[in-house]
């Protein structure tokens, strides 16, 4: 089963998303994992990571940007595209030697 038939099963059956925008979400959900563990290939098992995440970022749509929201009394909260949970996962994948650190600056 690929990626796409995966979020397929997991949206709303009466989504009706392309697969081109399914393919761009996946996309960007490894590209965020590549980033964050330092690495050009994402471990296989990883890969369920990266439906979870395009999972998010699919249900983020329209409120880019955003860290909270509040309508009519009712409040929305965004939490981080990679949870702790997830977090906690990837501490298996230590960085690769000589990848850039977030803690890196220019000309240090």
């Amino acid at each position: 089963m690929t990626n796409i038939d995966i979020m397929r099963v997991l949206l709303p059956p009466d989504d009706n998303s392309s697969d081109i925008r399914l393919g761009i979400l996946l996309d960007n959900a490894e590209n965020t994992l590549l980033d964050y563990i330092g690495r050009e290939s994402l471990p296989a098992r990883l890969n369920d990571m990266v439906v979870q995440i395009a999972l998010a970022m699919y249900n983020r749509l329209g409120t880019e940007g955003e860290i909270k929201r509040s309508e009519n009394d009712v409040s929305y909260s965004f939490s981080d595209l990679i949870t702790d949970d997830m977090k906690r996962r990837l501490k298996n994948y230590p960085r690769k030697v000589g990848a850039i650190n977030a803690d890196d600056t220019e000309g240090s």
